[in-house]
């Protein structure tokens, strides 16, 4: 039996949160559509993850109506670009303006994604009933 030493291992972290700030841009691969539930109140939400091809590093933000509503299951294994153009304060919710995003997506896939229901990265897709709006 070999030992980890046989190997080179390297530190796997969690994807770099983005809460999105005026024009901020995330591009990458779209790996994973899940559904998360957050807060004390585990509130349900739909969190993306996107890899930068280049770095090879994870970044993961969490749908907005606009992104949930722009992004596609059909859009794993594409390329997408994704920037916050800001609020829009003619539509709010609780005193907070809908936040709105250009997204971009590759017209065909740079990698093609398993069938038979899972994400890029092979774990279980979400379905409507996972999305809370």
């Amino acid at each position: 039996m070999q030992t980890s030493t046989a190997f080179k291992l390297q530190e796997r972290k969690e994807p770099k949160f983005v809460t999105f700030a005026q024009g901020e841009v995330v591009e990458g691969e779209l790996m994973r559509i899940d559904a998360v539930e957050i807060g004390e109140q585990k509130k349900r939400t739909v969190r993306f993850t996107v890899r930068d091809i280049e770095t090879n590093e994870y970044q993961a933000f969490l749908g907005t109506y606009d992104l949930v509503t722009k992004l596609r299951v059909e859009d794993r294994g594409h390329y997408v670009r994704i920037r916050f153009e800001g609020g829009d304060p003619k539509v709010q919710r609780n005193g907070n303006p809908m936040k709105r995003f250009k997204v971009e997506v590759s017209e065909a896939p740079i990698r093609e994604v398993p069938a038979g229901g899972t994400n890029a990265d092979g774990s279980p897709l979400i379905t409507d009933a996972d999305i809370p709006f």
